[in-house]
């Protein structure tokens, strides 16, 4: 009897503690609340900075052998240079051009009988300044030159032909007429400075030859 008022009583009280139970537990619904005075306030984002990550730049590099290749190049500033060295190759072409012969062509010029080359209007060798229908003239010898240099001519018919002594710089030093008479031209070389001139022959008026003469006093 006893035994059954008690698993009575123990029922009851179960029974009575379970709503209670029920409205105590927390429900997963149920928010955080803060204090009174955060009551009715709207509740404030938590902001997740986040921070960027840097992304490395690479720039590009220039080749170092080609890197000066576009770059403009003036050729102005060298045409004076050039013009000069280019007048100077022409010229010395030109003064070839008198004297030029074929290689295979080789004549070995009469000697006279003081051992210097004896003029002949049909030579045409390297001994030999010009040589036309009405003069043929031979080149200067000694040169180099020390007191003088002599020059051999032969008139095979009337003319006028004259002989100019001229500087490096194409300035007169001296001017000699040929003579139809004689067949020698002497030049005195005694009163010129050492160094290079030109002697240059016209005929009839006409520059027809130049050739180099050097002066070397002992």
């Amino acid at each position: 009897m006893k035994q059954t008022i008690r698993i009575g009583v123990l029922s009851g009280l179960l029974m009575a503690t379970i709503p209670l139970w029920a409205q105590v537990a927390p429900r997963d619904s149920d928010a955080p609340r803060g204090s009174r005075l955060e009551i009715g306030r709207t509740p404030t984002e938590v902001k997740t900075v986040t921070k960027p990550v840097l992304s490395r730049r690479f720039l590009p590099v220039q080749n170092p052998a080609g890197s000066g290749l576009d770059r403009s190049v003036n050729y102005q500033k060298n045409t004076p240079i050039n013009a000069h060295y280019r007048s100077l190759l022409l010229g010395k072409a030109a003064d070839k051009s008198v004297t030029a012969r074929p290689a295979s062509a080789e004549v070995i010029p009469a000697l006279s009988a003081d051992g210097r080359p004896a003029v002949t209007p049909e030579g045409k060798a390297d001994d030999f300044l010009f040589s036309n229908d009405k003069i043929t003239v031979s080149n200067a010898y000694p040169n180099p030159a020390d007191e003088s240099t002599e020059i051999d001519y032969q008139f095979t018919s009337p003319g006028d032909a004259r002989l100019t002594m001229l500087s490096v710089l194409g300035t007169p030093v001296g001017e000699f007429t040929l003579e139809q008479g004689d067949r020698k031209l002497r030049i005195n070389t005694r009163t010129l400075s050492t160094g290079y001139y030109l002697y240059q022959l016209s005929v009839d008026g006409r520059k027809v030859a130049t050739k180099r003469l050097l002066v070397r006093h002992q």
